[in-house]
């Protein structure tokens, strides 16, 4: 009997995207892979018998022999690039790695390079580093890192309901943030609120006290973000 807790990634066994699943690139080494797999196994006990869901445990295992195989994986490969692109691959397989353009965070393949501000057509995630002109031309100096408050949405996965985060701090190259969950450290996390959209990997995290309540704080680096108002909110200016 499958149980009641969400499978890692969502869809039928055709949809799954199996690097999103291992939490790893396209053009990820084996080496890579396998001890992501292990990590997510057993440090963060993913394996049924560590109490983990035997559901999640599947689709890992499932998703682990593919990538492992370079047969299977070259085959995985050109059905995902087909899928999302909707562009057949013609001639013979060779050793270049057939995805090299994806999504940051869902790991969706794409058929090019994305332009400024476009964003990825499954998660929605900003697929470059969007900066508006007042940084290059309206800022005499830049701050490097200022005070905000402000409460946003964060996802470790897609698909998935957002969680809670809160601001701390933010400059134009990562942010500070509080939240109940402990993140894993380099993890990509995808961002969703007011000030910005983006996606951020994981520096440091460090266990909190905020108002009685035992909290984290985790600082992230900006792999793309669009800047929604960044005008007075990163840089001064002055005649």
């Amino acid at each position: 009997m499958r149980s009641n807790q969400a499978p890692i990634i969502g869809g039928m066994k055709n949809r799954r995207n199996y690097y999103r699943v291992l939490q790893v690139q396209p053009d990820a080494p084996v080496e890579v892979i396998r001890a992501s797999y292990k990590t997510l196994m057993r440090e963060l006990r993913q394996h049924p018998d560590l109490g983990g869901d035997l559901w999640n445990a599947q689709v890992l295992n499932e998703a682990h022999e593919t990538l492992v195989d370079a047969e299977a994986r070259q085959k995985y490969d050109r059905q995902l690039f087909e899928r999302y692109t909707k562009k057949q691959v013609y001639g013979a397989a060779d050793k270049t790695p057939l995805i090299t353009i994806f999504c940051p965070f869902c790991k969706r393949p794409l058929a090019r390079t994305a332009r400024a501000g476009e964003s990825c057509p499954s998660c929605k995630s900003p697929l470059s580093y969007v900066r508006d002109k007042v940084f290059d031309a309206a800022c005499r100096r830049a701050i490097p890192r200022i005070s905000r408050s402000g409460k946003f949405l964060y996802y470790t996965t897609w698909p998935q309901k957002g969680k809670d985060g809160e601001m701390i701090d933010l400059s134009k190259d990562g942010m500070r943030f509080r939240c109940s969950e402990r993140l894993k450290d380099t993890m990509l996390i995808k961002i969703s609120g007011p000030l910005l959209k983006g996606v951020a990997r994981v520096t440091n995290l460090h266990k909190i006290q905020f108002e009685g309540y035992s909290l984290f704080s985790v600082g992230t680096r900006f792999v793309s973000v669009t800047f929604k108002e960044p005008r007075g909110g990163f840089c001064s200016s002055s005649a």
